[in-house]
């Protein structure tokens, strides 16, 4: 595994000679040609955007030393960074041969299917499902069959921060596999393969699609009385989740208990409002509270009220939202506004402006529970 995971991967080189010209190509379109499914799965997903607006506008504040680490998972491959740093002007040019295989503009589509599947021309892949051979005479010689394809061990490589990472408050900025290696997923044998690529789909699902969080989770919302008071409370539960939810310090869930009245009062009221998530300044240096769940972990959210408070016909809502990039939505709304003083490149504002969109873009309802109130309670 830590040979498939060299940082960088080696370049290619010159493709066999008796390879034809499609064979020979690594960009992720020429590999659709015969992979249509995987190809447009893997369009969709965030894989493909690993070289975003979100990342672009930072490369002319980090230079090539601080960005080489963060190409480390969002452009592992040597031929893709030496394009992006030749587009930031860290480098002057690079070998024209690459272009016969892997030309310039690939290094924007992200993760493209060689990070995984190539090395130095030869393709690899999980076992085949139907047992068939490959052999020479197959497309680009077939492939190599490693089970590791199907391990969570290949993940680790992006969604786990080195050992010898950043600790702030003891904890790496990313522990997704190590939180998955001591849950009871881990244990029955069940891999990030399983949940983020069933049937071997090449989406990678996670905290962006509302549907499968929704299937994630159990939600559920009470509401009783006593006496003269009205007890509401909220639960949500970490059902089929494999490690900390939200995973990492970038996404964070709002929970909040609503008493909606309208149209006695214009607005609906929040009794209560808490935050699921890790929340890590923008610096990166200080963590200020940790409220994730861990798997079949449940956080409960409860408020009280008296019934003279409630008019007739109110509603009790339990509502859950998804903002699946806050932190950096603070980063880069903070760059922007202090865009002079921080020196921020001109040529990244319109960039930054067009990251900024698109996390908030990001953000989604995930649930609304409601409740009637009174009616169905005595007065």
């Amino acid at each position: 595994m830590a040979t498939h995971w060299k940082d960088p991967i080696p370049e290619q080189g010159p493709s066999p000679g008796h390879f034809s010209k499609l064979e020979s190509q690594l960009d992720p379109g020429s590999c659709g040609t015969c992979h249509k499914e995987q190809f447009q799965k893997w369009g969709q997903s965030l894989h493909a955007r690993t070289i975003s607006p979100g990342v672009l506008w930072q490369l002319p504040g980090l230079g090539k030393e601080q960005a080489d680490a963060c190409f480390r998972c969002h452009s592992p491959l040597t031929e893709t960074r030496r394009y992006l740093a030749v587009n930031e002007g860290w480098e002057s040019d690079f070998p024209k041969e690459w272009a016969t295989y892997l030309p310039k503009g690939t290094e924007k589509q992200g993760l493209i299917c060689a990070n995984c599947h190539v090395r130095n021309h030869n393709r690899f892949g999980p076992p085949s499902k139907t047992n068939s051979a490959a052999s020479k005479t197959s497309p680009h010689n077939g492939f190599t069959a490693k089970e590791e394809f199907e391990s969570s061990e290949f993940c680790k490589n992006c969604h786990e921060t080195p050992e010898s990472g950043k600790m702030i408050n003891g904890k790496r900025m990313m522990e997704t596999f190590s939180e998955w290696k001591t849950s009871k997923f881990a244990k029955e044998g069940t891999n990030c393969q399983n949940c983020h690529m069933p049937d071997r789909n090449h989406e990678w699902k996670g905290i962006h699609d509302k549907e499968m969080v929704q299937n994630a989770l159990d939600v559920k919302l009470e509401v009783s009385e006593k006496d003269n008071s009205i007890f509401v409370k909220g639960t949500l539960t970490s059902k089929n989740i494999g490690h900390k939810f939200p995973s990492y310090a970038v996404p964070k869930i709002y929970i909040r208990l609503v008493l909606d009245s309208r149209p006695k009062f214009k607005e609906p009221i929040i009794l209560r409002e808490e935050i699921i998530g890790r929340f890590v300044d923008i610096y990166i240096e200080k963590e200020s509270f940790d409220t994730r769940l861990s798997p079949g972990e449940s956080f409960q959210i409860e408020g009280k009220l008296a019934k003279s408070q409630i008019p007739p016909g109110s509603t009790i809502k339990l509502e859950i939202d998804v903002s699946p990039g806050e932190m950096y939505k603070r980063m880069f709304q903070h760059n922007l506004e202090n865009k002079e003083t921080l020196f921020i490149s001109p040529n990244a504002i319109p960039i930054l402006e067009q990251a900024l969109s698109e996390k908030k873009k990001s953000d989604y309802r995930l649930f609304t529970l409601s409740r009637e109130v009174l009616g169905s309670l005595r007065q």
